[in-house]
């Protein structure tokens, strides 16, 4: 695939996945490389969305008020988080495309059920910090493999953190994440100068629909577009896996 064939596809993709991100405050790395691995391979399409995924977060934290709060609460979650996202891109330096497939792939499918049976339970106060080193531990080799985040979104749920909280904390601690990810893959070759540039590029597609989700979260049903993007979660994850199994990559 040539470069402008690349960058009309992630323009799309990453324009259609910030949208998401501006209305439910998440779900940018998911559904950015649930539809980029249609037609990249994983590591590809992780290396597109690097640049996107840390200025969006940037921009969805510091928009969301001041920000001291929210990162005394979580800044224990972000060191771990930080570690364990380098850690997993080093031991995992040599795994093929299809293992990475298959994590994204379920990774995907659990968020898509846990979302739609609300299935988060609530973290108990007196194992909350047992709780917290276990989720930013998982989050990273998660994320390490597959860009996803969806153990740190399931965390917050389960803190019961307020909905501006929620916001400012995704932003604030995957940009920590994004970090490590986007430097470990530079170092380690599964980016270069030139991935690097046009994913810098798509950040002006990933803002722009940044800003039409913030519009259209005043207009649209939240339940309805919930269960709409549920319902797309699960089919893209179970191609992921299918593609994975049957040795698609």
């Amino acid at each position: 695939m040539g470069d402008t064939e690349t960058l009309v596809i992630g323009a799309a993709v990453l324009f259609l996945a910030g949208s998401i991100k501006g209305f439910i405050g998440l779900g940018l790395p998911t559904v950015a490389m649930a539809l980029l691995t249609l037609a990249l391979e994983p590591r590809a399409a992780v290396s597109l969305i690097l640049v996107p995924m840390l200025v969006s977060n940037l921009w969805q934290m510091i928009r969301g008020g001041p920000v001291a709060s929210v990162i005394r609460r979580h800044w224990r979650f972000a060191i771990l988080l930080a570690l364990s996202v380098a850690i997993t891109l080093w031991l995992s330096r040599d795994t093929g495309d299809r293992v990475l497939g298959f994590v994204l792939g379920s990774v995907v499918i659990v968020f898509a059920a846990t979302g739609w049976w609300k299935l988060v339970p609530e973290i108990p106060q007196a194992g909350s910090g047992r709780v917290e080193t276990a989720a930013a531990l998982l989050t990273g080799v998660v994320a390490g493999l597959s860009a996803g985040w969806v153990p740190l979104a399931m965390y917050l749920f389960a803190r019961r953190v307020s909905p501006q909280e929620f916001v400012q904390a995704t932003g604030f601690l995957v940009s920590v994440g994004s970090v490590p990810m986007l430097m470990g893959y530079l170092a380690l070759g599964h980016a270069d100068g030139q991935s690097t540039v046009m994913s810098a590029i798509l950040v002006l597609p990933t803002l722009a629909g940044f800003t039409l989700g913030e519009g259209l979260r005043r207009r649209v049903d939240p339940e309805v577009f919930r269960k709409a993007l549920l319902i797309t979660f699960a089919g893209l994850g179970l191609n992921l896996v299918f593609r994975s199994v049957s040795g698609g990559w």
